[in-house]
């Protein structure tokens, strides 16, 4: 029988991302403005978002370099291991393989880790001093460990009735 995990080695730890945008056959639809129901263009989206991650959307580059100060962070449990779905595969009575990332080893158990941090690292070198989260329970809580527990020292606000519920690791 084939193993259920495949670990990477961290030397395999990707210094780029991959624009899906640049190899599209057709051009994305820009985002509507909520307000106004017309496309939004990079000024609509300032006041919430720092520059870097703007031009990361607008980008049609095919790769964007990963910070070195960002995959720092993201190797302390990253690459995550890739695990073999055998029960699943003969569920289904299939000759496929079938495979998943397993995100459980992140500090917070999630995937959202991995873009959060991206996210937190571009705010900070803009100067943002609090970042408040606007997702469902668990994903706030998670940027609260990536903004207080990993480097940043940034106080985070949490999605209300959020913290009362959960305890931070």
């Amino acid at each position: 029988m084939d193993d259920y995990k495949i670990l990477l080695p961290e030397k395999s730890l990707p210094k780029r991302w991959y624009n899906v945008a640049a190899d599209l056959p057709f051009a994305m639809d820009p985002p509507l403005h909520p307000g106004t129901g017309k496309p939004i263009g990079p000024a609509d989206l300032a006041p919430i978002f720092p520059q870097a991650l703007i031009a990361q959307e607008m980008s049609q580059e095919r790769w964007i370099d990963i910070p070195t100060e960002v995959r720092e962070i993201l190797r302390l449990w990253r690459p995550t291991p890739l695990r073999r779905a055998h029960r699943l595969e003969a569920a289904l009575k299939t000759n496929c393989r079938i495979y998943y990332k397993d995100e459980s080893v992140s500090p917070t158990g999630s995937h959202k880790t991995n873009t959060a941090i991206a996210q937190v690292y571009y705010n900070k070198k803009e100067g943002v001093k609090r970042i408040a989260t606007e997702t469902a329970p668990g994903n706030g809580l998670g940027r609260e460990f990536r903004l207080q527990r990993l480097w940043l020292g940034l106080p985070g606000l949490h999605g209300e009735g959020e913290l009362p519920a959960k305890a931070l690791p």
